[in-house]
Parts: C-alpha cells; sequence; structure tokens
C-alpha cells in the first residue's frame, strides 16, 4: 500500500523531466533571426521576408528592418520587394543587412492606385486606365481634366466654353442618371472631391480611372459615376529637386461665323418688314458700320509660372509648390487668375508609425461673361453676330442726338452712354452686355491627415481625416447709368435705376475614415483583406443679397447703397455613414478574385430607405503565367477579366427630401413652400457588367486591352410639378441603359537614340431609356426664340434625344417650309414631332505619338468624336429671318421667286418658326488638339540638371462639318447632362501658340 504513493510521484518526476527536455530541446532548436532591408541604404519599408521552404513570414517596418524566429535547420531568407530582383541570402548571427537591387523587368510592373490601398498591374482584374504625367508633361495643361482628354479609354471630355477658368464636362461609360450627378468622384491623396477646378496639373504624378463597379463600389454614393484617382509629386530622400516652369502663350478665336454686310442685311430687312429697313436708313445712323465681331474679339494672353522643390531625409520627405496662372481671354473682359499652394509631408514618425500630410490652397479671381445664350437672355456671343451693324456702340457717335426740350441729350444719346438697339432697347449691344460687373472669387482649401500604424506584421491601421473648403462670392452689377437695363426705362427719373447682387457660398466636405488592411503571402499565394469605415458630412451655406437703385455715379455694387433690397439665408447638411470592405486572393500568380462591398446610410432619406448595399466581385485569369505558355516567348501577358457590380447615387436630392419645407425670408418673415417631402425615396442604383482582356507582346512593346460592358440604372431619380405649386417633387422610377466597347494600343515602335511611342484609344458607347415612371414623355429645354423645347426623355431612346419636325424641302411656289407628316394625318400637327437626333457620339478616339531624339522631343495629340449631333440652337437664331436681328450669310440662298428651288425659306416665314432637323448637324470632329517641340540642354557646369524649351500649338486645325464656331458645345450641359449637344452661343474654342521652358537643378 506504501509502494503506490512512490510510484505515483516517480511517474509524476519522470514526466516534468520529459517537459522540461522537451522545452529546452525546443528552446534550442529555435533561433531569432533580424536585419534590415535596403537598397542603396535608403530602407525599403513593407519587404517580405520569407524563411525559405516554410510560411513562417514577417515584412519590414518604417526603418527597414525586420525580426523573426526560425528553426535551427533554417539556412536561407527570401526577400522581395515590389520593383526590385528577388533575393536569397544565407541567414547569419548578428544583424543582417540585405541590399537589394532595382529589377528593369519588375519596373515594368506598374502599381496601380485602386482606391484605399495598390495592386500591380498586371493582377488587377478591374476595368481602369491609367494615365502618367508623361502623357501631359510635355505641353501646357490648363485643367485636369484637359489631361485626361484624348488619353482614356472609356471617357468622354468635351470643353462646352473657350472661355478663361471653364469647366470641362468629364463622362465616364455615358449618362446614367437624369436628375443626378454624372460627373465622377476625383480622388486627391485620399481627399474626395467632384470639383477640380483650380488644381495645378504641375503637381500630378498619375491619374488611376475606375470604370466599372467593382472597382467604384469601394467609394459607395460617391463613386458611382467613376472615380479618378490623382496622385501628386512627393519628396525623395537624400535627393533635392528644384523647378521651374513658365510658359507665354497668345490665342485667337478657331473660326468666325459670317454674318451679312450692311447692304445685305438691309434688302433682307425690306423683305421682312418694310418698318425695320426705315428705321435703318435713320439719317442718324448714315455711315456707321460696326463689325461687331472684330470689337469684342481679342487676342487673348496666357501666362502661367510655377516653382516646386522636393527632398527630404530617410525619415522626412517633403514637397512643395507654388504656381501662378493668367489667362486673358480672347473676349474681353473675360479673364481668369489662380495662385495655388502645394505641400506633402511624409514622416517616418517611429519604428511603426507614420503619418502623411497633404494641404492645397487655391485662390482664383475671374472675370467671367455670358456665352451660350441666346441674345434675348443676354448672350454676348450670339449678341456680336445678330445686332444690327448700323449701330455704333455709343449714343454719342451717333450722326443725330435726341434732345430733351432744355436742350440736353436724352438717355441713351449722352457721353458715356451705350447706343440704344432702335428696334428693341433691352437688347444691349454686345460691347455694352460685356461691360456689366460679374466677377467671382473663390477661396479653396483641400486638406488631409492620415497615420500608417503598422499593429502587427501584415497589419495597418490607417485613420484619414480629409476636408475640401471652399468660399466662393460672385459680385454682378448692372450701372445705373450706362446701358438701358441699368437704367430700366428712358427718360422717367421715377424707375428703379442700376441692379446688382452679391453671392457668397461655402462649402464643406469633411470626411473621416478608418481602414485596416491586412496582407499574407504564402509560398504559393497572396490575401489582402481590407475593411474600413467613413463618417462624410457636406456642409452648405449660403448667403446673398441684391438690390436695385443706386445713385447715377455708382460703378460697383454696394448693398448699403441700394434703394430697394432682398436677402437670402440658406443652409443645409448631408451626412453619410458607410462600411466597406475588399479581399482580394492571388494564387499561383495566375488567378486572381476581388471581393469587395460598401453599405452606406445617407441623411436625405427617411428612415427604412436610408441604407444600401453595394457589392462588387471580378477575377482574372493571366494565362502568360500557365506552363503551356512558356514557349510562346512573344507573349509577355495575356489576361481574362470579368467583373460584376453595384453602386448607388443620391446626388440630385436636396439635403431633406424627406420632409415638406418652408422657407421664412430674413427680411419680410414671409413664410412659403420651399420643398414637397417625399418619404419613399430610395436609392439610384446601377448595376454593371465588365468583361476583358489585356495582351503584352514583345516585352510589352505592344500592349492592347479591350474591355465590354453593359450597365443598368434603376429607380432613376425623377421630377414632377404639380398643378398650383412651383416646387418639384423628386420620386424613383426608369432605367437607363449603357453597353459599349473599348480598345486600347500602346506600342514601342522604335528604341534607341531614336525612340517613338503611340497610344491609341477608341470608346463605343449606346445609350438607352428604358422605362420612365408616371410621365412617358418629358420635354426639356425651351428655346426662346421659336418657343419650343429641343429634348425629349421617352423610352426606347438615347437620352437627351432632339424632338422636333423633319424638315421636307421649301415649297418652290410660296417658299415657304414644309414638314413631314409623321402620324399621316394629313395636316401638320404638334403630333407630327419626333426624334431628330442624336447628341449621344457612336465612338470618341484619342491618338497621341511621342517622338525624341537625343536632346528633341515631339509630341502630337488628335483627338475626335463620331456620330453625335447637334442641334445648332445659334444657326437657327442666325437664318429664322423673322425680326430685325442681322443673319448669317446662309440667308443668301433664301428663296425670292416663285419656282425657285433651295433649301433656305423666304422671308419672314412663320412656317419655319419651329425646332426642326433643320439645325440638327453633324458634330463629328477630328482635332489636332496639341503639337509640341522642343529641346532639353544638358547644363550640369550652371548646377542646372536640365532646361528645356519647347513651342505648344493647341486646336491648330479640325476637320468637322459643323457650321458653328465648335463642335465640342453645350449650352446647357449640367451635371446631369441631359442637355448636351446644343450650341447656343458657346464662347469659341481658340487657338493657342505657346512659348515655355522647364528647368531642373
Amino acid at each position: 500500500m506504501k509502494l503506490k504513493p512512490q510510484l505515483n510521484r516517480f511517474r509524476e518526476n519522470i514526466f516534468l523531466i520529459s517537459m522540461l527536455f522537451v522545452f529546452i530541446t525546443s528552446a534550442q532548436a529555435q533561433k531569432s533571426v533580424s536585419g534590415k532591408v535596403v537598397s542603396d541604404g535608403i530602407p525599403l519599408i513593407g519587404a517580405n521576408v520569407l524563411v525559405k521552404g516554410t510560411n513562417t513570414l514577417t515584412i519590414t517596418d518604417f526603418d527597414g528592418k525586420f525580426k523573426l524566429s526560425v528553426s535551427n535547420n533554417a539556412d536561407k531568407l527570401v526577400v522581395s520587394y515590389v520593383g526590385y530582383a528577388t533575393k536569397e541570402v544565407q541567414i547569419t548571427n548578428g544583424e543582417m543587412i540585405i541590399n537589394l537591387v532595382e529589377d528593369i523587368n519588375q519596373l515594368k510592373e506598374v502599381v496601380v492606385n485602386v482606391g484605399y490601398g495598390t495592386q500591380k498591374s498586371k493582377n488587377v482584374s478591374n476595368a481602369i486606365s491609367t494615365i502618367k504625367s508623361d502623357a501631359f508633361e510635355s505641353r501646357p495643361i490648363l485643367n485636369v481634366a484637359q489631361a485626361i482628354q484624348g488619353n482614356a479609354t472609356g471617357v468622354n471630355v468635351v470643353q462646352t466654353s473657350g472661355k478663361p477658368g471653364a469647366s470641362f464636362d468629364v463622362r465616364i461609360r455615358g449618362l446614367s442618371s437624369i436628375n443626378s450627378g454624372n460627373t465622377p468622384l476625383y480622388v486627391v491623396d485620399g481627399i474626395q472631391t467632384k470639383d477640380i477646378t483650380g488644381l495645378n496639373t504641375e503637381d500630378i504624378i498619375d491619374m488611376v480611372i475606375l470604370k466599372d463597379a467593382t472597382a467604384t463600389a469601394i467609394y459607395g454614393v460617391n463613386g458611382s459615376t467613376g472615380v479618378v484617382i490623382i496622385t501628386t509629386k512627393k519628396g525623395k530622400a537624400n535627393k533635392n529637386d528644384y523647378q521651374f516652369s513658365s510658359y507665354l502663350g497668345f490665342s485667337k478665336a478657331v473660326s468666325n461665323v459670317d454674318v451679312l454686310n450692311l447692304s445685305d442685311y438691309k434688302t433682307l430687312l425690306g423683305e421682312i418688314n418694310p418698318s425695320y429697313l426705315t428705321t435703318a436708313n435713320d439719317p442718324r445712323y448714315a455711315g456707321i458700320y460696326t463689325d461687331w465681331q472684330d470689337k469684342i474679339l481679342r487676342t487673348g494672353v496666357d501666362q502661367n509660372y510655377n516653382f516646386s522643390y522636393a527632398g527630404g531625409t530617410e525619415k522626412l520627405k517633403f514637397y512643395s509648390a507654388l504656381g501662378y496662372q493668367v489667362m486673358d481671354g480672347i473676349i474681353s473682359p473675360s479673364n481668369y487668375k489662380r495662385f495655388s499652394g502645394k505641400i506633402n509631408l511624409n514622416a517616418n514618425l517611429t519604428s511603426w508609425l507614420k503619418t502623411d500630410v497633404s494641404m492645397n490652397v487655391i485662390q482664383s479671381d475671374g472675370s467671367y461673361i455670358s456665352d451660350n445664350n441666346s441674345v434675348g437672355q443676354g448672350g454676348a456671343v450670339m449678341s456680336a453676330l445678330v445686332t444690327p451693324s448700323f449701330l455704333p456702340v455709343w449714343g454719342s457717335e451717333l450722326m443725330i442726338r435726341d434732345t430733351n426740350p432744355d436742350g440736353s441729350f436724352r438717355d441713351g444719346f449722352k457721353d458715356g452712354q451705350y447706343a440704344v438697339n432702335p428696334y428693341q432697347s433691352g437688347w444691349e449691344n454686345p460691347v455694352s452686355l460685356l461691360a456689366r460687373q460679374n466677377e467671382t472669387a473663390v477661396n479653396r482649401y483641400l486638406s488631409s491627415v492620415s497615420f500608417d500604424v503598422n499593429i502587427l506584421p501584415g497589419l495597418i491601421w490607417k485613420p484619414m481625416f480629409s476636408s475640401d473648403i471652399t468660399r466662393s462670392e460672385n459680385v454682378q452689377f448692372v450701372d445705373p447709368y450706362s446701358n438701358v437695363w441699368g437704367r430700366n426705362g428712358e427718360n422717367d427719373p421715377t424707375t428703379i435705376k442700376g441692379r446688382g447682387s452679391n453671392t457668397l457660398e461655402k462649402y464643406e466636405n469633411l470626411n473621416f475614415e478608418n481602414t485596416l488592411n491586412y496582407s499574407l503571402k504564402f509560398d504559393n499565394s497572396d490575401l489582402k483583406l481590407l475593411g474600413g469605415m467613413s463618417m462624410q458630412s457636406n456642409n452648405y451655406y449660403k448667403d446673398a443679397n441684391s438690390g436695385t437703385g443706386f445713385n447715377v455715379n455708382q460703378t460697383h455694387y454696394d448693398y448699403d447703397a441700394a434703394t430697394n433690397k432682398s436677402f437670402e439665408l440658406r443652409e443645409n447638411k448631408v451626412r453619410s455613414l458607410s462600411y466597406f470592405g475588399r479581399v482580394t486572393y492571388t494564387l499561383n500568380n495566375k488567378y486572381i478574385f476581388n471581393g469587395v462591398f460598401r453599405e452606406s446610410g445617407a441623411s436625405q432619406l427617411a428612415s427604412g430607405n436610408k441604407w444600401g448595399f453595394f457589392p462588387g466581385v471580378s477575377a482574372a485569369w493571366i494565362i502568360s503565367n500557365e506552363d503551356f505558355l512558356e514557349s510562346f516567348t512573344s507573349v509577355s501577358e495575356l489576361k481574362l477579366r470579368a467583373g460584376w457590380g453595384k453602386t448607388g447615387n443620391l446626388s440630385g436630392l436636396p439635403a431633406y427630401s424627406s420632409f415638406d419645407l418652408n422657407y421664412t425670408n430674413p427680411l419680410t418673415n414671409s413664410t412659403t413652400l420651399d420643398q414637397i417631402g417625399n418619404p419613399d425615396l430610395k436609392w439610384e442604383t446601377t448595376t454593371d457588367l465588365n468583361l476583358g482582356f489585356d495582351l503584352g507582346l514583345f516585352e510589352d512593346r505592344v500592349k492592347f486591352s479591350a474591355d465590354i460592358y453593359k450597365k443598368n440604372t434603376k429607380d432613376l431619380l425623377q421630377i414632377i410639378y404639380f398643378p398650383g405649386f412651383s416646387k418639384p417633387y423628386y420620386y424613383n422610377a426608369g432605367e437607363i441603359e449603357n453597353k459599349g466597347l473599348e480598345l486600347s494600343l500602346n506600342t514601342r515602335n522604335l528604341t534607341g537614340d531614336f525612340k517613338w511611342n503611340s497610344n491609341f484609344n477608341i470608346s463605343f458607347n449606346k445609350n438607352e431609356v428604358v422605362a420612365l415612371g408616371l410621365l412617358k414623355k418629358i420635354q426639356f429645354q425651351n428655346l426662346t426664340s421659336v418657343g419650343e423645347s429641343v429634348i425629349l426623355l421617352a423610352e426606347g431612346i438615347p437620352l437627351g434625344s432632339f424632338y422636333g419636325y423633319k424638315v421636307d424641302g421649301v415649297d418652290p411656289a410660296s417658299g415657304s417650309l414644309m414638314y413631314q407628316d409623321i402620324d399621316g394625318d394629313g395636316q401638320i400637327t404638334t403630333d407630327d414631332r419626333t426624334i431628330i437626333g442624336n447628341p449621344n457620339p457612336d465612338y470618341t478616339f484619342g491618338f497621341s505619338n511621342n517622338f525624341s531624339y537625343k536632346g528633341f522631343t515631339l509630341d502630337a495629340l488628335i483627338t475626335g468624336s463620331q456620330g453625335g449631333d447637334i442641334f445648332n440652337a445659334s444657326r437657327m437664331d442666325l437664318t429664322l429671318m423673322s425680326n430685325y436681328n442681322n443673319q448669317s450669310t446662309e440667308v443668301l440662298n433664301r428663296w425670292t421667286t416663285p419656282g425657285q428651288v433651295t433649301d433656305v425659306p423666304r422671308a419672314n416665314d412663320p412656317n419655319a418658326l419651329h425646332v426642326s432637323d433643320r439645325y440638327v448637324e453633324d458634330g463629328s470632329y477630328v482635332r489636332l488638339k496639341a503639337v509640341t517641340l522642343g529641346y532639353e540642354f544638358k547644363l550640369e557646369n550652371l548646377k542646372l540638371n536640365s532646361v528645356k524649351l519647347y513651342v505648344t500649338g493647341q486646336n491648330l486645325y479640325t476637320i468637322t462639318n459643323y457650321k458653328g464656331f465648335d463642335p465640342e458645345v453645350g449650352a446647357f450641359n449640367n451635371a446631369t447632362g441631359i442637355g448636351q449637344g446644343i450650341d447656343l452661343g458657346t464662347y469659341p474654342q481658340v487657338k493657342t501658340f505657346i512659348f515655355g521652358l522647364k528647368a531642373n537643378f
């Protein structure tokens, strides 16, 4: 009985000794390995350090250091980093210093920003386009959208006005909404914005355009119409880089529209109305001839100056830049001035903490004129074309000046007063219109600060705060003395004289995001996980006042000086909360799977409809990495891609759309209905399917990509007006479909001393309104010249289709315009209106070539559009022959005698006063957009790395059948884009010659 406890104690001791032996043996079998991964002494952050033959992996910290435990049997480490040759090293005692060298082949492996992370371009499974700065750095670029134009598939960029500071319309894969925005989201160093006005393109490294929902869904409501990710320049460790650039440019109008000379004009007036001719022949106008286009057009001057410094240490990198731009337009007084300042800081605070700071300040001032308006709506361009040429600029220039009973000159004849149009005094002459004050000053601040917190090997937490704050102030004033609109009634001392307004608007876009990125690498696969949340607040504030009744000597707007005053104060907030995630798995560097989702809640919607879930999945197969293609050495890349995704859009909704709102005037305390709420509003959603493939040949000297897509937008945000209410009612209904094909070809044609690179891209898109809601036909964009709408929204036709009558010729007997009887009832009625044009182009394309030989470079860009129609409303105003306006020389072919065969009706034909296909023209064009010739000098002896001198010609030559100023038009273009392709007096595009230099030292 005593033996058993002793045996038990013996067994326990044996077990403890065994466990101790195992522990000691195990400890002896493990060893610690530490070191640092560098390249030419510079630490490489995030390099992979793998124990060969195992799954033991770590990554280097912000100092390039690593530490891991390995078994005694381990003898080698495999160290890899993007852009560097993978290296195997023997494990040694003590701290290891591992030096990696750049791999030329891997450097060709471009890394692109795919939203909240990066990915090798060859592993991308989405539809994206990348534009490097070298695609546009050789020519002066005034706007970021201008840098995109012609350089990316699936992106249609239209410059709707040539005036300084004018914005561009950017549409990715067609129009997908009626009343919500079609403008893409821009992400500038993590700062999300819908407005890139004023951004200095000299600061940009590259732009990545995300086109399908599998890529854009990660941005939720903000990315439903595509995303453009813009990355700006950063400093480099142990390298100072100073750059200075400047250019001077001179601009002229690309073309003019020929109008009737004075003799032909008077002949026409006699045919329209003899009383018009009597007025024109009044002795007070004897001997006067005014070329109004010559009066308002001038030589435009562009100036641009930029200075930047980039440098830093291994701990702190710094980039700073200043830019100043001045543009004096070809129509006085249009001008635009912009000052920009940029700072990027990248700091390694500790071995586990890194911070990035981006700050951008933009200050701009512009003097603007009214264009894209008919003369009756104050359009200066159209006014220059239709104003009678017998009228002088000033009333004092008339041969006879009317006087009052006391002998003083009447208004309109006094010194310093513009001559009054004798046919309708309210229609100012173009110089008078341009004299009105219309100035806008904008102060904008874009900033972001983020931290990379290395929690565990491969696990990084990134909190980020960004802001886009804009303060805009517009001042308009029509003085009480010089013109009729300011005097508001001749010779009446009781009328309210002078009118002006001041509108102050503030926009705040505040965004706080948290993301967790986790990377895990195995022997044959990579796994990347992303999770995040976003809180965004968009705040809007408006303080506007206006006044009339000023002292006759008042020359600028002063609210306190006004006799009659009005005031408007508004403020609203839109908030959203989102959760998002992404998983990317790569197997054997051949098979890639990508899944993404975003769940967003928005304050515009009522409870029950606030949240939307937007997923996306995509996959790619890199066939060129398969063993069976090893023998095909000419194939450097062959990849198939496929993806499906869903996104949402709310950008067209007011801030509190689910509520009925009233507005109380702060001056009168009167209350009026301001908004009709709809608690059933929900997300406008877009689903798309994308299939694509990428092919690279001869070590990527030839690269070809193709994408085919289909995207459908449902629950369209629509507007209806109820009888008796002037405010809109928003509701969801309908569907729009876009289908398209995108092709791109990049080639390195010649290498060596003489280099020649080419890029060609072409994009096809077909748009159709599949379904509508309560109203099956909706008319848009009324033209005041004829009092009819020009656009019809209906099922089964493209968005923005032109609507009107079809011309059936001119009756040789009477000279009247005839129309087709579409409904066959034997008479011409409004029911005979039909679709007469489609503004959506069949395809757009860009073709660029870059040549270099030693220090010489030559760059050329050709852009074009095929198949999009234009409704030339300017030509309508210039050929109606229904009033006293001057007309274009086209009317010289008008019908004048019975039996005459012509396509221009007789003067004063009431049958011609309709919207018809007579004014629908082919807007196709091919344009030599820019050519730059430069030479770079190497001046090391003068402590200058290089100086490049260049000359650039822009808009040099355009092939088109369009009869207007320019085929890039859009009188009613706005965020929705429904009114595209209408020319109503567009500010002319300019032909510019620029001389510049770029210095690096």
